[in-house]
This record gives structure tokens, sequence and C-alpha cells, in this order.
């Protein structure tokens, strides 16, 4: 959590001590429903593991724009910021079931890791049916590790576009 720059007491985090593992809390209707560990050790596989088979994203942050990302680190990240909701695929790819689960949300920036840009402009090509405001953002590295270029270009999209509701 220190390498990312996240609290223990803002991030809704456990420790798998078997597996040796942080794992980040899933929630639906504020209740646990699910579970995403990230192996500690860097040479450990699988590197995520999903505890439980639900389709619920993990998300972080009270935000009006959902910031759509692979991972929990990284919805994680983003949900510290102002006026954003972390919302993590786990994964890259987009379910049926996200959808209503981005349904709150007035603004939609779609942000995969830069090794999934295809992915980033699909799923932003789906979610601009079901949904007015969908920005694809094109990342030089993961937004986890708070590249200032990748942050700052974040932070004027949400000034731009995820203040408003009109």
């Amino acid at each position: 959590m220190s390498n990312y720059g996240l609290s223990p007491h803002r991030v809704d985090t456990r420790y798998d001590v078997k597996e040796d593992r942080a794992v980040f809390l899933i929630k639906k209707d504020r209740k646990v429903v699910d579970a995403a560990g990230r192996c500690v050790a860097r040479n450990q596989t699988p590197k995520w593991k999903r505890y439980a088979d639900t389709s619920v994203p993990y998300t972080h942050g009270d935000g009006n724009l959902a910031v759509v990302v692979e991972d929990c680190i990284s919805a994680s990240v983003v949900g510290e910021m102002e006026n954003i909701t972390g919302f993590a695929l786990l994964g890259t790819n987009l379910l049926d079931e996200h959808i209503d689960f981005l349904k709150p949300y007035s603004r939609i920036v779609v942000a995969l890791d830069p090794d999934a840009r295809k992915k980033t402009l699909k799923i932003t090509s789906e979610l601009r049916s079901y949904f007015p405001y969908v920005y694809a953002m094109n990342l030089h590295d993961d937004l986890k590790y708070k590249l200032p270029l990748d942050i700052n270009h974040l932070r004027k999209i949400t000034n731009e576009y995820g203040t408003s509701i009109n």
C-alpha cells in the first residue's frame, strides 16, 4: 500500500497470511461480496486472485466521474482524487453486469493500462452505446504509478467533464 501512496485506513484492505496477498474488499450495497488479492512477492503467480465468483467490480471513491481501470490498486489511486470513483474491471473485459454498476455515474473515462490501448477503445465504443459521456484516455504508464503527465491529464478531464451533471 505504501508503494502506491495508499492508506490502509482509507482503502478497505486485509492481508491474506496464507497466500501473502494484499486483499481488496469488494462491496455491494456496503456489504462485502467478494475480494481481490494482489500477491506481495514479485515472483508469485498468479499476480491477482479473485476470492469469489461474482461479477461485482471493485470501486473506490465517491465522485460522479467513474474512471474504468484494470486493477484495484489503480482504482484506489484514482479514487482518492476529488470527484472521481475508481472502477476496476479486474482485468480487461467489460462484463454485461458492469453496465448496471456504471449507471450512477454522470461521466465515464476508460483508462486501461498502456498495453491494452485497443481494449480501451473497444470498451469506450461499447460504453458509448449505453452512456452519453464516455472518454478514452491514452495513458503513458499505469495510473497506479502516478506519472505526472497522466495524473495531470486526468485532472484536466475531471475539471472539464467530471464536475457537472448537465
